[in-house]
This record gives structure tokens, C-alpha cells and sequence, in this order.
């Protein structure tokens, strides 16, 4: 693992208390200012002095790369530096690959398929990666990379380390080894990013197989079929396990519009946190009529979550629903709160006395049957 400060402050003479603490011939104040530089890369070793050769040695060690990072095209490929993504976090995504072969019969369907595919979650659009071209047809590589879908090779793949699926219980005992002797011991035999072929199975068992494989440990994937429902799954799964964890998904602080909404719109609230609004914005995407959603700057937090840190209150609540002009011409003013904020209700309608306050629902999935019933009252 990375040295932190503290792990190279205890070498240093301040850390071991001796008479050459903080003497400055580094050039930093104090021997904890030259551990917290050295730490982050930022510091000569050579200039302290009293340097020990264990930590001279930890530090070279250190400098090791843990991962080898590829690039293909726009995919980046390995440059991980941790086993678990709460350390810090998974920088580049599992690349998922579908094999191609224009020699096959069944070759102009697949292809199409592939350059069909698109999937949308958390407001973002997602495709397939990359293909692994066999006999490639050059117009189709070229269509292929229109569609932002890179191309690998065997020479790509000649830099990367193949783990053979025999079982899938040997399999990620062997990403396991690798990862751990690439980031821990940063041993550079295992440097490499890692690839596993998947032939064959049925939806459930490729799902299961490259469910596990995502989390532990493979770089990229390679598939020799193509199913929409299985990519699907597994971007969504991808998403959740390469998302940095000390950085909330949120989306924009303001009023949205959906399905053109008139004087007769309903008006919907929730905080930034990104599910939270995907989540009301599909069923406000399925209902008939018209309708705004006032969303809140909570620091991409969820409802509960913002109500407890005090990210979400009735003043701040207030001043994005008085902010807005296109709400002025609303006739019904009423503003449906998530049920979770309920508690919250007389706050916003003192902050809001024009406003009628109607605490809704606490799932996203019940606010069609909700409008119904609210607007046949």
C-alpha cells in the first residue's frame, strides 16, 4: 500500500525523538511538513540528512507503478491503486467486449445489435466499449468508431494479462492474487491489467459469472455473445462499483419542465441527489399531464439523508421555489413534497404562504396512482 505521512513520520528524527527533530535542512518547518510532501510525492527524500536506508528503501519501493494504465482510444484500462474502492476509489471502468467475427453467419445481425445498443442510466447514455474485430471488414471498424466503439486487437491485448475461466471460483482467486500482489507488493510481474474471455452460457449464468468478475478483479471482459438485457445489467451493476465513493452522484440545482407543462402543471420537489431525481423524473416522464420539479441543493444527498444533515429546509426549499419565474404562472400552488419530509411540512408553508403544501409519496414508483387520486379530489 501507499506510505502516508505517518508511516514515513516515525523514521524521520522528530518521529523517533531525537536530537536532530525539525532542523530544517530540508527546507520544511517542521519533520511532519517534509513526511506529509513526501507522502504525496512532492519531496526530494535526499534532502533530509538523517534519511534511514529502510525508509529510503520503502520509498523507492513506493514509487513502483502498482498498475499499468492502457489507453484505446478514449477507454482507459487499469491504473488501479487500491483493493477497495472506499481506500480512495476504482479509477478506470471494467471494459466490456464483445467478440466479431465477419466470417460468421449470423455476422451482419450481431453488428448491427452492437451498434444499436444504447442504454441510458442516471441520465447518461452507454454503449458497448470495444469490439474484438476477427477478419475485420475496414468499413465496418470505421462505422464501429463513428459510434464511439473502440477496436482491440491482439497486439492490445498481448499488453494485458489473460486469466483462463476455468471455474469461476479459480478465476477470481487468481484476479485476487494478481490484484494483491500488484497493489500491495507492488510486484511488476502482475503490473499488467487483467482480461477473461466468457464463451457460451445463458443470460443468468454469463450475468452471475461477469457479475463477480466486475467486483473482483478484471479489467476487461470479453464476450462471444451479445444480449441487450445482459449489458444492460452489468452497466448498471459497473456503475455502482465504479463511482467514486467520496464524490455524491448529483444533478443541477433548478426547476425542470416535463411534458410541456401549462397553469394547470403540478409542482414536484426533491433533493440533488442524482436517483433520487431520475427517479421522480421517469414517472413525471409517464404521467399525461404536465409538470415541474423544483429540485434542491442538497449536496447530492437523499431525502432522509439531506432532512438529517439539515441540507434540505424550508428556507433553503423557499428561496429555489421563489427563484424561479416560471412557477409565477402556476394556478393551483401546490407543491408536493417526498413523504420522507413530512416533518417539514408547516416549515415550508410558513416560508411559503402561497403555496399549498401536499406531502406525497415516499416510493417514486406510487406517484402515478397519487396524481390520480390527487387530481380526482
Amino acid at each position: 500500500m501507499s506510505l502516508g505521512a505517518m508511516d514515513i513520520f516515525k523514521f524521520l528524527p522528530a518521529g523517533k525523538r531525537d536530537s536532530n527533530a525539525n532542523c530544517k535542512k530540508c527546507g520544511c518547518a517542521t519533520c511532519m511538513m517534509f513526511a506529509i510532501k513526501l507522502s504525496k510525492g512532492q519531496g526530494d527524500s535526499s534532502k533530509c540528512p538523517f534519511l534511514p536506508l529502510e525508509l529510503k528503501e520503502k520509498l523507492e519501493h513506493n514509487k513502483k507503478v502498482q498498475q499499468k494504465l492502457l489507453t484505446c482510444g478514449n477507454l482507459k484500462i487499469g491504473g488501479e491503486t487500491v483493493l477497495y474502492r472506499h481506500e480512495k476509489t476504482f479509477v478506470s471502468p471494467c471494459t466490456f467486449v464483445v467478440e466479431l467475427d465477419s466470417l460468421d453467419l449470423n455476422y451482419k445481425n450481431k453488428l448491427n445489435r452492437i451498434l444499436n445498443f444504447q442504454f441510458e442510466c442516471i441520465g447518461e447514455k452507454y454503449g458497448i466499449d470495444a469490439v474484438y474485430f476477427k477478419n475485420p471488414k475496414p468499413e465496418d471498424v470505421l462505422l464501429l468508431k463513428n459510434n464511439g466503439i473502440e477496436i482491440i486487437d491482439d497486439s492490445f491485448l498481448s499488453q494485458m494479462r489473460e486469466v483462463k475461466y476455468i471455474s469461476l471460483l479459480n478465476c477470481v482467486a487468481e484476479l485476487v492474487k494478481i490484484r494483491t500482489a500488484a497493489i500491495v507488493d507492488r510486484n511488476e510481474e502482475y503490473s499488467n491489467p487483467t482480461f477473461v474471455r466468457l464463451r457460451g452460457g445463458d443470460f443468468c449464468s454469463l450475468s452471475c459469472i461477469a457479475s463477480v468478475l466486475i467486483c473482483k478483479y478484471a479489467n476487461m471482459i470479453i464476450f462471444e455473445q451479445f444480449n441487450e438485457a445482459l449489458f444492460a445489467s452489468l452497466i448498471t451493476l459497473r456503475l455502482n462499483i465504479y463511482t467514486d465513493p467520496q464524490k455524491p452522484l448529483q444533478v443541477e440545482s433548478k426547476v425542470y419542465e416535463f411534458n410541456n407543462p401549462d397553469e394547470n402543471a403540478l409542482v414536484f420537489l426533491t433533493t440533488n441527489f442524482a436517483l433520487s431525481y431520475f427517479a421522480v423524473a421517469n414517472e413525471l416522464s409517464s404521467l399525461k399531464c404536465g409538470s415541474y420539479l423544483v429540485i434542491t441543493p442538497s449536496e447530492g444527498m437523499s431525502v432522509l439523508t439531506a432532512w438529517s444533515a439539515q441540507k434540505i429546509t424550508a428556507d433553503i426549499a423557499s428561496k429555489v421555489v421563489s427563484a424561479s419565474n416560471v412557477l409565477e404562472n402556476v394556478k393551483n400552488k401546490k407543491i408536493i413534497i417526498p413523504g420522507l419530509l413530512s416533518d417539514l411540512k408547516e416549515e415550508l408553508q410558513q416560508a411559503l404562504p402561497q403555496w399549498e403544501i401536499v406531502v406525497g409519496t415516499t416510493e417514486a414508483y406510487k406517484i402515478p396512482d397519487f396524481v390520480k387520486k390527487l387530481q380526482s379530489t
